[in-house]
């Protein structure tokens, strides 16, 4: 789910790490412990805080929130709270923590350096992130990382759903997924769903910038090659399961599609954009809430519960043997 200002959006995507290089020393008898990095510029340091600040009240999805959590930083700003901040991505973690720790939202995020640094290139993708195999009992399974753009993405998802449309039970694997693009989370959910009918799948209520008011976007179930409706099927979710993973598990509990098999998700339901700041910082707002149209609700900051419960070690065993016993009924 992607929307930007300065830069390309990283939104309902995995969190972006920075990597801050260490410094090098030169001579033995010097150790790293003993060095003493001078303090970040004030007014750098300023620039972040009131660059964070306007976004949040210009952008924030929930206005009023917002403002609160860009007056409490510059509160913290005015008392000298970031004074003695010197490394550049503790400094970026120290006020992540503080926004989130304000907002209850953990896809706000601030980062130093360059925040697509660990993004894997497109030729490391492996059909667009689908790792498609057949279990015992003819069960079907894919792994899904992410969702990429829905460029990329149906032409691998039409191929890994043809591939297994021959099996008596199917498990997609989401434990690992960090996000990615809401239409092409709606367009895999469609290949579950009867293809005779439009099936209203999930909203993004966005807010407009600079105001109280929203737009909304909608999602809805596509045409897909094949159809896997009628047959059972099992989403394995955990504690990396993170925003457009999230919402794929979500959705087809929502419509009671799917039996979520694993651990609770981490709970992440709101887009937003990348912002830069100066300096080699930036700043993710969210802009926009995922709205279910049958729950009305979302997963975010709660998290998605599975249906059967299962510790990491043996979600894909447990989902198996639930296959197994299902496609014998």
């Amino acid at each position: 789910m992607r929307r930007c200002r300065s830069v390309v959006a990283a939104v309902f995507c995995t969190t972006v790490l920075a990597i801050v290089a260490e410094p090098s020393v030169s001579k033995a008898d010097i150790s790293t412990e003993n060095l003493k990095r001078a303090p970040l510029a004030q007014d750098t340091v300023r620039k972040v805080v009131d660059g964070i600040a306007a976004e949040l009240r210009e952008g924030y999805v929930f206005p009023d929130l917002g403002k609160q959590a860009a007056d409490a930083i510059q509160r913290d700003l005015d008392a000298h709270a970031y004074a003695m901040a010197d490394d550049p991505g503790e400094f970026a973690r120290q006020l992540t923590e503080r926004l989130r720790s304000l907002t209850s939202d953990n896809h706000v995020r601030v980062i130093h350096g360059d925040p697509f640094a660990n993004r894997p290139k497109p030729s490391d993708r492996q059909g667009s992130g689908f790792q498609v195999k057949r279990l015992a009992g003819n069960v079907g399974y894919i792994h899904l990382a992410s969702f990429v753009p829905p460029g990329d993405f149906k032409p691998a998802a039409d191929k890994a759903m043809q591939d297994l449309s021959d099996t008596s039970a199917l498990i997609v694997d989401m434990r690992d997924n960090g996000g990615g693009h809401p239409a092409s989370v709606a367009y895999l959910v469609s290949f579950f769903l009867d293809p005779s009918q439009r099936v209203h799948i999930n909203d993004l209520i966005w807010r407009n910038r600079g105001t109280t008011s929203f737009r909304t976007e909608s999602f809805w179930s596509s045409p897909t090659q094949v159809s896997y409706l009628g047959k059972a099927v099992y989403v394995l979710v955990g504690p990396k399961t993170y925003s457009a993973g999230e919402e794929f598990a979500y959705d087809l509990q929502a419509l009671k599609r799917a039996t979520i098999v694993g651990e609770k998700t981490r709970g992440g339901a709101n887009p937003g954009g990348l912002t830069e700041l100066g300096a080699d910082f930036f700043v993710v707002v969210p802009t926009g809430r995922a709205e279910n149209p049958i729950t009305g609700g979302n997963w975010g900051s709660v998290g998605v519960s599975p249906n059967v419960s299962a510790t990491s070690e043996v979600t894909q065993e447990a989902a198996l043997a639930l296959a197994t016993r299902d496609s014998k009924l």
